[in-house]
């Protein structure tokens, strides 16, 4: 029985996506620097705060700026105030995650159904009224070190924050042959400022962003091609599948790197 293995897209050898909280004003320069180096974010933003400057802490982006600044990446829920979700009551999770979700769909132009958890606060209970709310992924700030897939994308957990020698890492990465290899990246970007260490994300930008044979992913883009994989239907003796998706999805076969496309049925000869 032969059988197919899983490939990013393009059937490129692994991916790197990102994730970047709170929409403050730092945001800018980082989104400059992504775009400068071909690297993609998902940036997750509280709809409440925008315009805010918090006493003793870092001013956020303006509403009329988000569909611009982001262009290109991804704009994902971090709830409308910032509060530690595990601690509302049902109804507030839901007001919370809901209103963010509406009022920034009327800013970007399209659906926002991933999530940053703020606080990295959650339980079963937050997880389970996000996915009644809509939302199909959402990130604690738990990392694990690896460049694994998640058995479950509402806990999906990161490589790393941007604290840590990115370089060793990024070179154990590139060094690993696993197939659906991920590099998940986060952090928030006024760190960058407060610590006076922009050299750090820009040296990993251009690193990363060299990497022919990595995809450049947000993370709604990886969720999105992760899970039509996983919904390959295949027929009971393996020899054919088929794509149920709207994804160009890649695998490898004897040693070839072939691709099916949206509503395709391919034979695994």
């Amino acid at each position: 029985m032969k059988r197919i293995e899983f490939r990013w897209f393009e059937g490129k050898a692994g991916a790197l996506t990102s994730s970047w909280d709170d929409g403050t004003i730092h945001d800018r320069r980082l989104v400059g620097i992504f775009n400068q180096s071909g690297l993609k974010g998902t940036f997750n933003l509280n709809s409440g705060r925008f315009g805010d400057e918090p006493k003793g802490w870092h001013a956020r982006v303006s509403a009329s700026e988000v569909k611009l600044l982001y262009e290109g990446h991804e704009v994902a829920c971090h709830s409308v105030t910032h509060p530690s979700l595990q601690e509302l009551a049902d109804d507030q999770i839901r007001a919370e995650l809901l209103e963010d979700r509406r009022q920034l769909e009327r800013l970007v132009g399209y659906p926002v159904r991933g999530m940053a958890l703020p606080n990295g606060s959650w339980d079963h209970r937050v997880l389970r009224i996000a996915k009644e709310c809509g939302i199909v992924y959402s990130r604690p700030v738990t990392r694990h070190g690896g460049f694994t897939l998640p058995l479950d994308f509402m806990d999906w957990h990161t490589t790393t924050h941007h604290k840590t020698d990115l370089a060793a890492l990024w070179q154990k990465f590139m060094e690993s042959g696993r197939p659906s290899k991920l590099f998940y990246l986060w952090g928030h970007s006024y760190e960058f400022d407060q610590d006076k260490n922009w050299p750090l994300i820009e040296d990993f930008a251009a690193l990363a962003g060299n990497a022919d044979n990595v995809w450049q992913a947000t993370n709604m883009q990886v969720y999105e091609y992760v899970m039509a994989w996983r919904n390959l239907q295949f027929s009971v003796d393996m020899d054919q599948v088929r794509n149920t998706s709207h994804l160009t999805l890649w695998y490898a076969l004897g040693g070839a790197i072939l691709m099916i496309k949206p509503g395709e049925t391919v034979e695994i000869v």
